[in-house]
This record gives structure tokens, C-alpha cells and sequence, in this order.
């Protein structure tokens, strides 16, 4: 259990420190502000997420047998889902319905990909079993 605990702290720091440099970084470097930017967002991000998960869950352990089950299940609807997108993708475009660009599709699938394995994974989770 104190295993657990530490790392939650090193997150935490680590959020922190990734927070702080963002912001010295914005102080001394005024002319290049998407990288601190950059490291504030994901300081935060981690800090937050990490404070989320350490008061969600408190000292029970963040994976098991059945979660790391729930997850992959998760992944796997959420590539069977995108599949079929890809396929109206390509109909939609055989068919001159829309003309999509590179960046637009890999944009579309990475957005669509990691909400919908999220969303199955909660799914699941919430059913307690994928049976």
C-alpha cells in the first residue's frame, strides 16, 4: 500500500515541477510561448489527474486482473468501432460527399479512438464483467 502512495506523490511532485518550469519558462522566455504553454498544460493535467485518481480510489490498488480484462476489451470495441468509421470515411469519399484532408482523418480517428476505448471502458467497468 505505501508503494501506491509513492507513487502518487512522485506524480504529484512531477506535476508540479512540470508546472513550475512552464511557468520560469514564460518568465525568462518571452518570444517562445507555445512550449511553456506546453509544460504548464501538462503539469496540470498530470496534477490533476493524478489528485483525481489518489481521492477516487484512496489505498486500493489501480489495476488488477479484472481492470487490465476491462480495458483490453475496451480497446478492442474501440478499434472494431473505428473500422466501421474508417469505412464510412472511405464510402463518404468514394462518393465525393466530403473531401477530407490527411490531418482531418488521423485527427478524427486519434480523438475518436481514445474517447470511445474510454467509453467502453466505463461501460464495462460499470457492468463489472464484458459477459
Amino acid at each position: 500500500m505505501k508503494n501506491i502512495k509513492k507513487i502518487y506523490m512522485y506524480k504529484l511532485a512531477l506535476g508540479v515541477i512540470l508546472l513550475l518550469a512552464g511557468i520560469v519558462s514564460a518568465i525568462f522566455y518571452k518570444n517562445e510561448t507555445s512550449f511553456s504553454s506546453f509544460l504548464i498544460i501538462m503539469g496540470l493535467v498530470l496534477f490533476v489527474l493524478t489528485a483525481f485518481r489518489l481521492f477516487r480510489q484512496g489505498d486500493f490498488p489501480d489495476r488488477d486482473e479484472r481492470t487490465k480484462k476491462l480495458a483490453a476489451y475496451g480497446i478492442t470495441y474501440s478499434w472494431l468501432l473505428t473500422l466501421v468509421l474508417i469505412s464510412v470515411f472511405y464510402l463518404a469519399n468514394y462518393f465525393k460527399l466530403v473531401e477530407f484532408t490527411a490531418g482531418s482523418v488521423l485527427g478524427i480517428l486519434l480523438i475518436f479512438m481514445v474517447i470511445s476505448a474510454n467509453i467502453f471502458r466505463w461501460y464495462f467497468m460499470q457492468k463489472s464483467d464484458v459477459e
